[in-house]
């Protein structure tokens, strides 16, 4: 499809490819983090095993203290499909028609997408609103695009080129030689033709930019939206009719616009959604600031929620922490041998769980000595198996199987593991792991590093 849009300096023609569309979005506010950490795949340092392997979040909030509850969320009014649309309170609009506005008019539709100049599924999904706007235009649809960033970094935005990937086209030729045969002037003013910048692109529909964040605040929070590019549609009668990535709104668009969309069937998938997405965030925020207790209570409430979403198995990776930081036996036994049977031989996988064990005997659990023993005889089988009895740079599992052996009062089990884990490693770790087999052996280290028995520092 070609798309022909007049901008103030000239014409330009923008070939748009739309069938080959990529849903992708950027993740703004995220719901706490659902990285699982460190897989251990290159010979971490010790100290790195020894890192809190019970949070599963790298980027956990500092400065969140455990001692007091999380804060509840804001009660703001929730915004679904349905709602009535709030007005758009927005600070700088950018091009010069069509005019500014704020209150939706009766009878005509309006999309509000939200969108940054850093987030490249935005920046793809500019064409294809830009053709949107062209196709509906005489129908009296209106695309507003609404950044929350400083008025100065979407200035310098609009003046960028817009790169051949976002436009579909082909990457420019490599410049030709001096003797090369001169391009034909058709191809030339082609080029110059697709050399576009952002401001042209999206001179076809409403471009702002909100640095208040008022509207953010009242459509992407209040729909507890966490990515985006996230659209808006909005109805002939101020209402709104669906949410979700402008790439794939064709259809609800058209409908909506021909009185033919049914707002029941997409209010109630999208309202599951959204309970998903705000139980998760809520068991997200207390697993954070290492609220176990309320983690625990939420995983339990939203159970059925989860069903069939496709995230039962990251809430199983934080039940499992969970269980450990508050000392329930049954559900941390439950799922650490639905782990020992998903991945038997995966020493990478079982070391990662089996230190977060470690550390949670060394916290002060007790009473499970059946967990310990089924760690430790898991780690030992996975590192028993063909591939990985000869692999040296499991060094890390032996020194974890050295810590739960001492665990179980196996001392001599325990600086075996240490011995085998010291001659394996690399030498910068040597000294570390040396370093736990003297607290195991009961030596002490002198000035130059060497060890000997701590009982002779007392002979005469």
């Amino acid at each position: 499809m070609t798309l022909h849009s007049i901008c103030p300096t000239r014409m330009f023609v923008v070939k748009i490819f739309s069938t080959a569309r990529v849903f992708v979005c950027c993740f703004v506010i995220g719901t706490g983090g659902i990285a699982k950490g460190d897989d251990r795949t290159t010979s971490p340092s010790v100290d790195a095993k020894k890192t809190t392997a019970a949070k599963i979040s790298p980027d956990a909030d500092e400065a969140a203290t455990p001692d007091a509850e999380p804060a509840e969320e804001e009660k703001a009014k929730v915004l679904s499909i349905g709602s009535l649309a709030p007005s758009l309170d927005i600070e700088h609009w950018f091009g010069d028609s069509p005019s500014p506005m704020s209150e939706f008019e009766p009878g005509k539709v309006y999309v509000v997408e939200f969108w940054a100049t850093w987030c490249g599924p935005c920046l793809h999904s500019m064409p294809h609103l830009a053709e949107l706007q062209s196709k509906y235009e005489d129908q009296g649809v209106r695309v507003v695009s609404v950044s929350n960033e400083d008025l100065e970094t979407v200035t310098s935005f609009l003046e960028r080129p817009v790169s051949p990937e976002i436009l579909g086209l082909p990457e420019p030729k490599e410049e030709a030689d001096e003797d090369a045969t001169e391009p034909d002037e058709d191809e030339s003013t082609e080029e110059e033709a697709e050399r576009i910048t952002f401001g042209e692109l999206t001179s076809a529909y409403s471009l702002t930019t909100d640095p208040d964040k008022s509207v953010d605040e009242d459509y992407m929070k209040a729909a507890a939206q966490n990515g985006i590019p996230t659209a808006f549609i909005v109805g002939k009668d101020g209402h709104v009719e669906w949410i979700g990535h402008p790439m794939s709104m064709d259809g609800p668009l058209e409908a909506v616009v021909n009185d033919k969309w049914d707002r029941g069937p997409a209010k109630e998938k999208f309202e599951r959604k959204q309970k998903v997405d705000l139980a998760l965030r809520e068991i997200f925020m207390a697993y954070r600031t290492e609220h176990y207790e309320t983690t625990s209570r939420l995983l339990q409430e939203h159970a059925d929620l989860f069903q069939g979403t496709g995230y039962e198995s990251i809430l199983k990776s934080i039940w499992f922490p969970t269980a450990l930081a508050t000392q329930q036996n049954e559900i941390a036994l439950k799922l650490i041998e639905e782990k020992i049977e998903s991945n038997p031989d995966d020493v990478v996988a079982i070391n990662r769980w089996a230190w977060e064990v470690y550390e949670a005997f060394e916290s002060g659990w007790d009473n499970s000595d059946k967990i310990l023993m089924t760690t430790t005889n898991a780690l030992e089988s996975a590192l028993a198996s063909e591939e990985n009895e000869s692999n040296d740079a499991l060094w890390p599992a032996y020194d974890t199987v050295a810590h739960l052996k001492a665990l179980a009062k196996d001392k001599d089990s325990a600086i075996e593991w240490q011995q085998r884990a010291i001659e394996t490693a690399p030498d910068d770790e040597k000294d570390k792991l040396k370093a736990y087999l003297r607290e195991l052996t009961g030596e002490a280290s002198d000035a130059d590093g060497d060890s000997k028995p701590a009982d002779e520092d007392n002979e005469d």
